[in-house]
């Protein structure tokens, strides 16, 4: 497995988008991405989608109804009320130009002599695992909430005990085919993982079938490029 690069041209979508803070209400793909760890331009996937395909998806990302303002206000420290308000393209990150730049002629701005060395990691500390499952933030979990949800709706009364049935389904309701895992049957039943890692979040699903629909828990993964959902240790 691998890790792949977003299409440029969705790539430039995407950033667009976080850029303007314009895609949609604010309240899904964008204060998620926001809300999570630091905003990676590849995730780990074990194929691509078609553009059509990661374009759906952002939109199903961007306009699931959602109630984590909240949640999202406090990952980014501010009021619900400051997070609705427009913000303008130059306190999204855009640098400035060249000329703008301290230090003369756009160029880097020197160090200082008498600047700190960066910190050497401690040898005493073993790196966290990236295949074991994460904590998700307080953002994370609500909008794993409204996937729970969501999926759980749709196969609600309907017995699920064929694979391919259920990511039909999957695909159907907007998630990309190349983002939905087949995991081994759970007692029987088709079970699957679908990566939601998109901009900085770490929320995962995983789907297990049930006499009367299925099952769905929201979990953790790591963005370390070439961790699959897949392979991702679940806590007991």
């Amino acid at each position: 497995m691998r890790s792949h690069l977003l299409p440029k041209s969705l790539l430039l979508a995407v950033l667009g988008c976080v850029v303007l803070s314009g895609c949609g209400t604010g309240k899904a793909a964008t204060d998620q991405a926001l809300a999570g760890s630091a905003v990676s331009a590849a995730s780990a996937r074990d194929a691509e989608p078609s553009e059509e395909e990661f374009l759906k998806f952002l939109e199903l990302m961007n306009n699931t109804p959602s109630s984590c303002d909240q949640e999202v206000a406090d990952a980014k420290g501010v009021s619900v009320e400051e997070l609705e308000k427009p913000r303008e393209l130059k306190t999204r990150g855009v640098p400035p130009e060249p000329e703008e730049l301290p230090g003369g002629e756009g160029g880097p701005v020197p160090l200082p002599s008498d600047a700190p060395p960066p910190p050497e990691p401690d040898p005493d500390v073993t790196p966290a695992d990236p295949y074991e499952e994460v904590t998700l933030n307080s953002a994370e979990e609500c909008f794993g909430g409204d996937h729970v949800r969501r999926i759980g709706e749709v196969f609600k009364n309907t017995k699920t005990a064929d694979y391919q049935v259920m990511q039909k389904k999957l695909t159907e309701l907007g998630y990309p085919a190349a983002y939905v895992h087949r995991m081994p049957d759970h007692a029987g039943a088709p079970r699957a993982r679908v990566d939601l890692r998109l901009m900085g979040s770490r929320l995962a699903l995983e789907v297990t079938g049930t006499g009367s629909g299925v099952s769905v828990e929201a979990f953790g993964a790591s963005e370390e490029e070439g961790v699959s959902v897949a392979d991702v240790r679940r806590k007991p």
